[in-house]
Formats: C-alpha cells, structure tokens, sequence
C-alpha cells in the first residue's frame, strides 16, 4: 500500500512538472500536440491592439488580417470602408522560437514580433523593433 501511495505522488509531481515547462511563452497552453509552426500556420483577424496598457478593440469596418502558410509566406491585408492594402512576404521563427520575423516582399527590413501566446486558435505577439510598442491579439 505504501509503494502504491508513493508510486502515486510520484507520478503527480511527474506530470506536474512536464506540463508547467513546455511553454516558451509568458501566456498560453503550457502543454500541446502541435508544433509551433502548426499553430502558426493559418489565417487569423487581429481581434485587439494593446499600447501602454491600452487595449483597443478593431472598429466595425475596419480589418487587419494575416494569413501565415507551412512554406513560410504570409499575406497581410488591411481594410478600412472599401480602401485594402496588401502585403505578401516570408516568414520565420527566430532560432529560439520565441519571435516571429516577417520581411514583405522587396523589402530589406525584417519585422520583429515577441511571441505573448501561440494556442492552436488564438496568438499575441509584440512589436520589439519599437520603444513605444504595441500588442496584436490574433484569432482563427
């Protein structure tokens, strides 16, 4: 009974262990079967922007959306009334996974973002190339 118990609090703490250090991220699953590039992969609607602590929600007739794909392009398109504007270009992880770079098409600079949260349907990422830098809440 007692190798059972101590079997038992074992396994607790194992389990406890190898879910709080998956996550590279400060918010987020702490735990999941996809991979990274997976949860990036797909189109997604940035939902809110955060400045100074600021949360602003995206107003009716206005769109930011972005859509990342498995080879490591992107499309970004913004809509406001009838007016679009659209980016294309690649991206990637940096070698620790934890920004996101993004350099449109013809460009020489590269985008920096911060990696907040990456779940399978929600993703926030910071601009780091800026001192008054803003917070995108995606959605799929």
């Amino acid at each position: 009974m007692k190798k059972l118990f101590i079997l038992g609090v074992a396994a607790m703490l194992a389990t406890g262990v190898a879910t709080t250090s998956c996550s590279k991220y400060d918010e987020g699953s702490k735990f999941t079967i996809l991979t990274k590039k997976a949860r990036v992969d797909g189109d997604w609607t940035v939902e809110s922007t955060e400045n100074n602590g600021t949360i602003t929600a995206i107003p009716s007739g206005e769109s930011m959306k972005m859509s990342f794909k498995k080879d490591n392009t992107y499309t970004s398109t913004y809509s406001f009334g009838s007016l679009s504007s659209t980016e294309t270009g690649k991206w990637q992880f940096s070698s620790d996974k934890k920004n996101l770079m993004m350099t449109a098409n013809g460009s020489s600079t590269t985008d920096q973002y911060i990696i907040i949260e990456l779940k399978s349907k929600e993703m926030k990422i910071k601009e780091s190339t800026t001192s008054n830098p803003t917070t995108y809440k995606l959605v799929q």
